[in-house]
């Protein structure tokens, strides 16, 4: 899945490599056989995996106790220091931890000694033993102060202490078995308890047959240790430490190996998250790779992605999240950036270039300079160029939109694309990769793949028809189109049939800049794109077939698509000038269309009105176009109902919209009808009520057309809606 090196889900090189270190630190460890305490260090920085490294390291030994013989196996006492906050907690959890586990073994001198080690840790922790700390171990320890004060009364004194101890050395040495404490992450203590630990190795817990496997940071140990010895942390170090051994480092190809392994499983746990190998390719080098430094970085970004990837998988591409996810975890306060500049990011309602004359190089300077800040925040000035040219690099590659902005755009801006693959970069899908759940989503993927390639034709309708009505259509259309190229000719079909007769329903708009479009236009330009898919043999038989099927509901987009493919041959409004539209049928099929069309119309219009349909426009302007004497006697039969009159008038008025809504009325209706026809049709249905069941666009359109006609219209500077309201409301009174 994740392209490197090796075979897909082979081990890594690096896990192996590790897996050798940790037999041989098993076998050292095992093979010890100093009749003192020995200290073993294992050194290694933040993100070299000392932990992992422990865990293989006891898992090994674990296996190799079988060769022992009984009584002179290992006993290992895994130790987290880390774990306990307060100084006193930890020294006296250290032997709480250290007797249970020789009490729970099932062997009588084991627990002899557990109950020896109880003693000694009851009776130091009352004094002030370890040496230059000068602090008490503890002051209460888990007996509670009820103990601390019967010890008191005992009158407890250095020499009892010294008498316990004397008993867990005793019977330490008596018995054969040799015992392991590993004390991890002690670089991840404060610098007291640092000192406290070493000292406690050194004096208080100085054992027979104990090996001390002490893991940490060398660097940040020696800073804690150089007030112990007259300044000089790596002396004391080495006084201490008796066996130094050096995590190696990490190769980088290796440390990619373990990437590719877990990103595959994380895959492999979620199947339904959208992935794309050549997205992935893209974003690796630049948005990835120089992040990914030490394996703790690793299991960050995986343990990052798998609670992520739990409410979003198959919402999202995996390539994005986990780019995302890496400037999250390396860089929270430009992530945060991120998160709250959609438009700049992506061009969803970007006014900020509006009026402006920066220059591409202008803007590369000003977001260089403003990630700068936030980088300078997170990293301070010793690192703040190179972090902030990897972060303004990864932007440019995740978000094409802000690439193109700044002059660093790498490939094609391909929107559609975005959209099809789930891409952050699309702002319909930004906001998802934000949230850890998608449950207020209107629809999902899953939902539009069944469109594409299951539900039959009157789902379709219904599910978009409620997409609509959640003020979603749009955007669900856009992500049907963006897949159309996958479907097969017979769901082509059945998506055709669908669609047509839910195009009714759709009101949606949809504005981006200055330009504003409604759904239903989309699905009637985008239906040329989905009857591309079907056969050319057969789409001639489908457009026939779809004709004499039609609903009076479908008939004005199917005209729609018919006017769409009669410009694309220049004909009809584009006097011989070519549109660029697809043409999905040849020209000879598409005079077939106009005959099937014709016919099919004037067999409804048999029996309805041409006002019937809820769009009538275009199924006017073609049949006039194709059988212009019929339409005339048509509409002179028509036009003696006044109703009629009304319907077609609002053919020629214009209703524009920007600050608010204003009327213009186009002197077209004059070819048809008199000034006064209309006025005196206007009147009749006012006074028979006809007038108030027609639409409300209609009404509005009538008002403003007997405003252009008042005798105060020279006054006026345009026909405004609040004129046309405060009219009606008058007729209606």
């Amino acid at each position: 899945m994740f392209y490197s090196d090796r075979a897909i889900g082979s081990q890594s090189e690096d896990k192996l490599n590790r897996s050798g270190f940790a037999r041989l630190l098993a076998k050292t460890l095992v093979n010890l056989n100093s009749e003192d305490t020995f200290t073993v260090g294992l050194f290694g920085k933040w993100g070299s995996g000392k932990t992992s490294i422990v865990n293989m390291t006891l898992s090994e030994i674990d296996g190799m106790q079988s060769q022992k013989p009984e009584g002179q196996q290992i006993i290992v006492v895994h130790f987290e220091p880390w774990n306990f906050t307060d100084t006193n907690q930890l020294l006296t959890q250290f032997f709480v931890r250290l007797a249970n586990e020789f009490q729970k073994k099932s062997d009588e001198n084991l627990t002899k000694i557990g109950q020896a080690l109880e003693r000694y840790s009851d009776a130091f922790s009352l004094l002030e033993l370890i040496p230059t700390v000068g602090a008490p171990i503890a002051t209460a320890s888990k007996w509670g102060v009820n103990l601390l004060g019967k010890k008191m009364q005992r009158g407890l004194d250095e020499r009892d202490v010294l008498k316990q101890k004397d008993q867990v050395i005793k019977l330490l040495s008596e018995q054969s078995n040799r015992i392991l404490v590993v004390l991890d992450d002690i670089d991840r203590l404060s610098n007291e308890q640092i000192r406290y630990v070493f000292q406690l190795i050194t004096s208080v817990a100085r054992f027979p047959k104990t090996t001390y496997l002490l893991v940490f940071d060398k660097e940040i140990v020696v800073e804690a240790l150089k007030d112990v010895q007259s300044g000089n942390g790596q002396d004391y170090l080495e006084k201490v430490i008796q066996m130094p051994i050096q995590i190696p480092d990490i190769r980088r190809t290796d440390l990619r190996n373990v990437l590719f392994d877990q990103l595959d499983q994380i895959k492999a746990d979620f199947p339904d998250v959208g992935f794309s190998p050549d997205h992935w390719r893209y974003l690796f080098e630049v948005c990835v790779d120089p992040f990914i430094k030490h394996l703790r970085d690793v299991n960050r970004l995986s343990n990052t992605l798998r609670f992520k990837l739990a409410g979003v998988p198959a919402e999202i591409d995996y390539a994005d999240m986990i780019a995302l996810s890496i400037l999250e975890i390396h860089h929270p306060l430009v992530y945060e950036w991120i998160k709250v500049n959609k438009p700049v990011l992506t061009g969803e309602f970007d006014f900020s270039l509006m009026g402006n004359s920066r220059k591409e190089i202008d803007w590369k300077k000003y977001y260089a300079e403003m990630l700068q800040e936030l980088v300078l925040r997170e990293y301070g000035k010793a690192e703040i160029t190179s972090h902030t040219e990897l972060v303004l690099k990864a932007l440019t590659r995740i978000f094409p939109y802000f690439a193109r902005r700044v002059g660093m755009l790498h490939e094609a801006y391909e929107l559609p694309k975005y959209r099809k693959n789930n891409q952050v970069a699309h702002p319909d899908k930004f906001d998802r990769y934000f949230s850890l759940t998608l449950d207020d989503l209107p629809y999902t993927s899953s939902d539009v793949q069944n469109i594409l390639f299951r539900y039959d034709a009157v789902v379709i309708t219904a599910f978009i028809r409620i997409q609509d009505h959640k003020g979603s259509s749009y955007e669900l259309l856009e992500d049907i189109k963006a897949r159309i190229p996958e479907i097969s000719g017979e769901r082509a079909i059945t998506l055709s049939r669908g669609l047509f007769e839910v195009m009714k329903y759709l009101d949606q708009r949809k504005s981006t800049s200055w330009l504003s479009n409604s759904s239903r236009s989309y699905a009637e330009h985008m239906m040329l794109d989905v009857i591309e898919r079907i056969p050319s043999a057969d789409r001639l038989a489908f457009f026939t077939d779809l004709i004499s099927d039609a609903s009076l509901d479908a008939l004005p987009s199917i005209a729609v698509v018919i006017n769409l493919l009669e410009l694309a041959y220049g004909r009809l409004a584009a006097n011989g000038q070519i549109r660029d539209y697809k043409r999905v049928l040849t020209l000879e099929e598409l005079l077939s269309v106009e005959q099937a069309f014709t016919s099919r119309i004037k067999k409804l219009l048999a029996t309805n009105s041409l006002f019937d349909f809820y769009d009538w426009r275009m199924v006017y302007h073609l049949l006039d176009s194709f059988d212009h004497d019929y339409v005339s006697d048509y509409l002179e039969k028509a036009f003696k109902q006044d109703e009629n009159v009304l319907h077609f008038l609002g053919y020629f008025i214009t209703i524009w919209i920007g600050s608010g809504r204003e009327y213009e009325v186009k002197k077209g209706y004059l070819d048809f009808f008199s000034t006064e026809r209309v006025l005196t049709a206007i009147e009749s249905c006012r006074q028979s009520g006809v007038f108030f069941k027609l639409t409300e666009d209609l009404q509005f359109k009538c008002a403003a057309f007997c405003i252009a006609h008042s005798e105060d219209q020279e006054k006026r500077l345009g026909i405004y809606q609040d004129d046309v309201e405060a009219l009606i409301r008058s007729w209606k009174q």
